[in-house]
């Protein structure tokens, strides 16, 4: 054979040799693609589970789950690498009281009322903001696509539940992936929540409390509803005129089949497997609810409060049936200008409590850079750090009743989690990305 025949026989296996090349390259692709496998590998890991905190840890999601969690871990030669080192890993924020506007009824405003701003007391003209003593369900009056979710997409909350004010049933949402216009999104993951109810200065919105503890008249717990609560034809888009087929003993006969009657919301709560979502307008409100749950020894509160609020009733509340969730700040000392560490007094009397960083939305929308800088400084003053990363995570998503899905960094459960530049209760860390079911849905 020649030279130039030999040359012209290697110079055509090029083209071969390239496709064979290009050809495994496309197929590792696209098993990663199907397997949704990423690998994170020499980041410090925050679990907020058992396994604490790891340093120079891998985390390997694949298909939207934690597969395995730890220092050192066998990585698959197609997943998809990612350098963590000088980052930080944790659990996404669980949101406890995620407050949307939802249409409805209200009830007329009193002629004035009291706020109190830093511990300190106004009397305002205009009346009480209205609260709705009528039952609504968010899930029915909500449009999930109408709403701005970017503010809790940038500020690392993965996981939120969904409230509105008065009285009302509330969903399970998480963020989702982002519009093709980049802007962030959410959906419906259950729309049977728990039970909420805003106490005023207004009596009725607290006989609702009153109300729906009482035991139901008549047997098996709930056809007629409970005695003096609002009639199963306030309900809002959820009543009928007539009892839907295929209800079950408990159910409230006019919801229709499929949703959680407002009975059986109120059973749940009678028999302590599920809080009582309380939001109090002061502390007054806070001592009133006590004492209209004194005699239902299973009930279980979870109170809505600023932590000036907490500080005026804090000897009231009792570990075993009672939970706060406020927006984490220093506050101060009503009538005084001392700062206190609210969150810290909870843990100092063994009372759980949780974060819900969108409550302060001054913080809230301001500190976008840095979400956690708020809950840092209480770090710094005093709560216990392994307390502050389970107020923003475990604890809530302990709570709503999510606990074996999301809240911390453990195998098997869902990949939620964001990325941080730093320690995230250092003073300028940052977001670096955001992560839902494995997928990233935000970067910064």
């Amino acid at each position: 054979m020649t030279m130039q025949s030999k040359f012209m026989q290697r110079t055509h296996a090029l083209p071969l040799i390239f496709l064979i090349v290009a050809s495994q390259f496309m197929l590792s692709a696209k098993t990663v693609t199907a397997q949704g496998l990423i690998a994170i590998r020499g980041a410090t890991i925050e679990t907020v589970g058992k396994e604490g905190r790891i340093e120079d840890g891998t985390l390997l999601v694949r298909n939207g789950k934690i597969e395995a969690i730890a220092k050192d871990v066998e990585v698959p030669v197609s997943a998809h690498v990612i350098d963590g080192r000088g980052l930080t890993i944790m659990p996404g924020i669980v949101d406890p009281y995620y407050v949307v506007q939802v249409a409805r009824s209200s009830a007329p405003a009193s002629e004035t009322r009291t706020v109190i701003v830093r511990g300190r007391s106004f009397n305002i003209g205009g009346g009480s903001p209205a609260v709705s003593t009528s039952f609504t369900k968010i899930a029915d009056g909500i449009s999930m696509s109408s709403q701005d979710w970017q503010v809790a997409a940038r500020s690392g909350i993965t996981s939120l539940h969904v409230v509105t004010g008065g009285y009302a049933q509330s969903l399970f949402a998480k963020l989702g992936q982002p519009s093709t216009a980049g802007i962030a999104t959410a959906e419906i993951v259950d729309p049977n929540g728990k039970l909420l109810v805003t106490v005023s200065n207004d009596s009725r919105s607290l006989d609702i409390v009153r109300n729906g503890l009482k035991e139901p008249q008549g047997r098996g717990g709930g056809r007629g509803g409970p005695r003096g609560a609002p009639p199963a034809s306030s309900a809002g888009s959820n009543t009928a005129s007539s009892p839907a087929a295929g209800t079950t003993e408990g159910e409230n006969p006019q919801t229709p089949p499929g949703t959680q009657g407002v009975n059986e919301l109120w059973k749940q709560v009678r028999e302590g497997k599920s809080h009582l979502f309380v939001n109090v307008n002061n502390a007054a409100a806070i001592l009133h609810t006590l004492a209209a749950v004194n005699e239902v020894k299973n009930a279980k509160i979870a109170f809505i409060a600023s932590g000036a609020d907490v500080y005026v009733t804090l000897e009231a509340l009792q570990p075993d049936n009672h939970m706060v969730i406020l927006p984490p700040r220093i506050d101060t000392i009503p009538n005084s200008a001392n700062l206190v560490n609210i969150p810290r007094s909870l843990a100092e009397k063994k009372i759980s409590f949780a974060f819900s960083t969108s409550l302060a939305q001054s913080d809230f929308r301001t500190q976008q850079d840095t979400p956690l800088f708020s809950v840092g400084l209480l770090v710094r003053s005093g709560l216990d750090r392994k307390l502050a990363l389970e107020a923003l995570t475990s604890a809530p998503a302990k709570l709503l009743g999510l606990e074996s899905k999301i809240g911390t960094l453990e195998v098997g459960k869902l990949a939620n989690f964001m990325v941080l530049d730093g320690d995230p209760f250092a003073t300028t860390t940052g977001i670096k990305k955001i992560y839902v079911d494995g997928k990233p849905i935000y970067e910064n």
